[in-house]
């Protein structure tokens, strides 16, 4: 007998939980017709040297160890570091080593962050050995 019970109340429950989603969602305004297709943005990365800066156009040239040299522009929302501190663009000089994190929006690579690092102007000294 109990188990009877236990089974009623089971089935009771679950049409009472599907039918309270479906009054749910009856209360729901109708989806738009318009399009609601994002375009999603990826994020991709470059690290190189900085081959090139260009105040007037806002855009920077970074070419990769391999030899690719990609072209961001910067715009407003774009956030440069040097050393931990916040600079200008002006402050970024060719052969300059740089990393950039940037997004493609209408065919223009637009740059996000670009963190530049210190210029290696000479090699690391290399101890030399002792002679015996």
């Amino acid at each position: 007998m109990k188990k009877r019970i236990s089974c009623v109340a089971i089935v009771a429950l679950i049409v009472l939980g599907l039918s309270s989603q479906g009054f749910c969602m009856a209360n729901r305004p109708p989806a738009s017709k318009k399009s609601t297709s994002k375009q999603v943005e990826l994020i991709q990365k470059i690290s190189g040297k900085v081959s090139g800066c260009d105040q007037l156009n806002s855009t920077v040239t970074i070419t990769t160890v391999s030899g690719t040299s990609i072209t961001v522009k910067i715009d407003k929302a774009t956030k440069i570091s040097k050393l931990g501190n916040w600079i200008k663009m002006t402050d970024i000089k060719t052969g300059d080593v740089a990393n950039a994190d940037y997004e493609t929006k209408g065919g223009k690579k637009i740059a996000r962050v670009i963190i530049v690092q210190e210029r290696v102007t000479t090699k690391a000294a290399i101890p030399e050995k002792k002679k015996k």
